[in-house]
């Protein structure tokens, strides 16, 4: 047992000991120690976005979301940390449980990725030779031109990309208008085939979420679906939607075991959830976790499931 297992150890041994109530209380009492300067640049950050809550609401309160999923799920907790390949990944885990619970800023520092691309770490990853490369978020075509720099001209064969907004789509194009082989959906993806609409971020279009309806203007499929060649290599950041996405591309992944790079922050829940979702699927898989975010506030999450 190495120093990042006996503090994980010691980690859920606490919270397991304690009630909901009296985890909530400790955050609570973590929280009201920080600068009222850090306490503001939290909250006005958490404001801007719908998957945390924030610490003005009562309804929608950060720190009860945060207790209740972290006494509802030690077990699990526990599951997926021993899922985990390397010592880097374990702690990630680490910094991410103790920033929610004991507001720890350094250990989320000393993991923050000053190495490789978000979504491309070649010490995971360090081949990718003809893949069929699906990009279900493709925002404005960062991700399609890091995976080029990474791994050069050759690595596809081909390139889906998937955005919701025409003009998120209009730019990708543009920046993308060298690249070939890219073959453009302006769709949502989920679980189900249907329509949708489009709930904007005021802060970054980055940040629209897709939410469904009967009699909405955007088409939104899956892509088991969408896509009926085999693919090898998936990467989603969809705001959120990523959990029913992964449900939407069962067949890919029970068959075909593509490489997956998946954000899971949007909500506190994502960071067990997609984890849980794929090994039901398909048991192949070995886990990774990076961390492409700041130091204050775990965001940019990424989950690493590869098929070795």
């Amino acid at each position: 047992m190495n120093c990042i297992d006996k503090k994980v150890n010691n980690l859920l041994k606490e919270i397991n000991l304690f009630s909901k109530e009296e985890i909530e209380s400790h955050i609570w009492e973590k929280f009201k120690v920080l600068s009222l300067d850090l306490q503001e640049r939290i909250n006005v950050f958490l404001a801007q976005f719908s998957f945390w809550g924030t610490y003005d609401s009562e309804k929608e309160n950060t720190i009860t979301k945060v207790a209740h999923f972290l006494k509802t799920n030690v077990g699990k907790l526990e599951e997926f940390y021993d899922s985990l390949e390397d010592y880097r990944s374990k702690k990630i885990f680490y910094a991410v449980i103790n920033n929610w619970y004991n507001y720890d800023f350094v250990s989320l520092e000393e993991v923050m990725e000053k190495t490789f691309t978000h979504y491309f770490d070649l010490d995971i990853l360090p081949n990718c030779q003809k893949e069929i490369f699906v990009d279900v978020g493709a925002y404005t075509g960062d991700t399609i031109k890091d995976f080029i720099d990474t791994y050069g001209p050759n690595s596809y064969q081909k390139i889906y990309a998937f955005e919701m907004t025409e003009e998120n789509m209009n730019t990708l194009k543009e920046n993308v208008k060298d690249i070939s082989r890219i073959i453009y959906k302006q769709k949502g993806v989920l679980d189900k085939n249907g329509k949708g609409t489009i709930a904007p971020n005021e802060v970054s279009s980055s940040s629209n979420r897709l939410m469904p309806g009967l009699e909405e203007d955007l088409e939104i499929t899956t892509l088991d679906e969408e896509i009926k060649e085999k693919v090898t290599l998936i990467k989603m950041d969809i705001e959120g939607s990523e959990a029913k996405a992964i449900i939407g591309s069962t067949k890919h992944i029970e068959e075909e075991t593509p490489n997956l790079i998946l954000s899971i922050y949007h909500g506190f829940d994502d960071f067990l959830k997609i984890w849980d979702s794929i090994r039901k699927i398909n048991t192949k898989y070995k886990y990774y976790l990076r961390y492409y975010g700041g130091p204050i506030f775990p965001t940019e999450i990424v989950l690493y499931a590869i098929n070795e």
